[in-house]
């Protein structure tokens, strides 16, 4: 097998050059090759999960370094259990969905022996741009799907989590040759870079800002993009909720990575007259969780300084403004710039002048909204981006059914928060601001896939053909024209 080769900021220039030599040798090979069998296509899924198992603790380490303060198996837990059910779930798949689909052929050509089916072929080589929030689960899980459908594969991870990126690509060679699957730890250069290269399909999980710079580069090249990008996802707490409970699931979500969740739950709507009994409950379950928070890795510190500060500044602004800031901090601990932590914190009084109103959060902030009638909620939630997740808590059918019914967003679930990420027969995905296209089951098969459309001709349906339509046009062509369009 060839070593990938690893990079750091210093070696960007020479590493954009070897960048541009795998996507060649990935073309080739792919050419060479042709679509692979059942056994190569398995082969490269189960290479992965070894390679994922193996690496595991190594990887949680590397994780552990970059943040400062995120606990080795809280870190596997994160990032390698979901990715390793996923990947087992895609196998699972692979021989159904090689077997293509049977469609409905037009009449009387069916009937006549005609024969129409999908054939879902490999695109090519496929691109993934992946983030710093969890680098070794969306480094790797596009890659069942992927695989799965045929492709080769070039990641470039993020270079917020370096070392955790070159873990990575030193951990593939091992397992792969470099025309099957390779990665790119490398710096900005490299990272501007990569949307450059003309790939079959480019993938980016990020911001909806970067993201506009990653279509416009792929746009050159008319590559298709899926993109997951995250936003503002909503809560809406019903008054036939269970308030204790929903606190907890909320708490649970809100803090889980510092809160530096593409799904978390970022502001939540509560009946008014029960804010106060909400926030008691959802304070007693992070003190339940972190007793203490400063020097506990489970408590998850923000990445770096700037979305440290970032965060700071929304909170500084909204309090300007006249938001009241409630922090729950467990056993009294005084919070420095040094640790980039920051207690769990509830923002009321929020109004939409406020800049953390209008910007996903990304830390372990969770604004506060108040509603006297169900429909309030719907209809803000409607005047804002469509967002990557949307959760209701709650047993009343029918406001639930309002909410599938009167809102859109990637994903929406019932009495809980984030779950349906773990659930891998459900695609994944968001829909317009927070993102476009979809993975995980049958959908990620399909996305990286290129439906081609196959009719098997008869001699009889031939036939039927050239006497409804051939040249010259008569009189009975005429009337079977005309018959078909009464």
């Amino acid at each position: 097998m060839v070593a990938t080769t690893l990079l750091d900021d210093s070696s960007d220039t020479n590493a954009i050059l070897d960048m541009r030599r795998v996507f060649q040798a990935q073309q080739e090979s792919f050419v060479a090759d042709g679509d692979p069998d059942l056994k190569t296509r398995l082969s490269r899924i189960e290479r992965l999960i070894a390679l994922v198992i193996k690496n595991a603790d190594r990887f949680a380490e590397a994780t552990h370094a970059d943040y400062g303060s995120r606990d080795p198996l809280l870190g596997k837990a994160l990032d390698t259990v979901s990715l390793v059910d996923g990947l087992k779930a895609d196998r699972s798949m692979v021989a159904k969905f090689m077997r293509g689909e049977i469609r409905h052929s037009a009449f009387p050509l069916g009937l006549l022996g005609g024969r129409s089916s999908v054939h879902y072929e490999p695109l090519g080589v496929i691109g993934n741009i992946s983030p710093w929030n969890f680098p070794v689960n969306l480094s790797f899980s596009m890659l069942g799907a992927a695989f799965g459908a045929g492709n080769r594969v070039m990641i470039k991870p993020s270079d917020q989590t370096i070392l955790t990126s070159e873990a990575l690509a030193d951990a593939i060679p091992e397992y792969f040759d470099e025309t099957e699957l390779a990665a790119f730890a490398g710096g900005m250069e490299l990272a501007i870079e990569f949307p450059k290269l003309p790939f079959d399909h480019l993938m980016f999980t990020g911001s909806p800002a970067l993201a506009r710079i990653i279509c416009a580069e792929a746009a050159k090249n008319l590559t298709p993009v899926t993109l997951e990008l995250g936003g503002k996802s909503p809560v809406i707490i019903g008054r036939s909720a269970d308030i204790k409970e929903a606190a907890r699931r909320i708490m649970w979500g809100k803090s889980l990575n510092g809160g530096q969740v593409c799904l978390s739950p970022d502001y939540g709507f509560l009946p008014r007259g029960s804010e106060a009994e909400f926030i008691e409950a959802a304070s007693a379950v992070v003190k339940e969780m972190f007793p203490a928070m400063l020097d506990n890795d489970q408590y998850i510190n923000f990445v770096n300084e700037r979305h440290y500060q970032r965060v700071k500044g929304y909170l500084a602004d909204a309090k300007e403004k006249g938001a009241r800031i409630i922090e729950v901090n467990s056993a009294n601990e005084t919070f420095t710039d040094k640790s980039r932590k920051m207690p769990v914190t509830f923002v009321l009084d929020v109004h939409d002048e406020m800049t953390i109103t209008r910007e996903e959060i990304f830390g372990p902030v969770f604004l506060i909204r108040s509603y006297d009638e169900f429909d309030e909620a719907i209809q803000y939630i409607n005047s804002r981006p469509k967002p990557l997740a949307l959760y209701y808590f709650g047993s009343n059918k029918s406001e639930w059914h309002k909410v599938l019914d009167r809102t859109s967003s990637g994903g929406a679930v019932q009495n809980d928060v984030i779950v349906h990420f773990m659930q891998h027969d459900l695609p994944f995905g968001g829909v317009g601001n927070s993102g476009t296209g979809r993975y995980h089951g049958i959908e990620g098969f399909k996305r990286f896939s290129n439906p081609r459309g196959v009719f098997e001709q008869s001699t009889l349906a031939a036939k039927a053909i050239r006497l409804a339509l051939n040249f010259p046009m008569k009189d009975l062509h005429r009337k079977i024209v005309d018959s078909k369009i009464r």
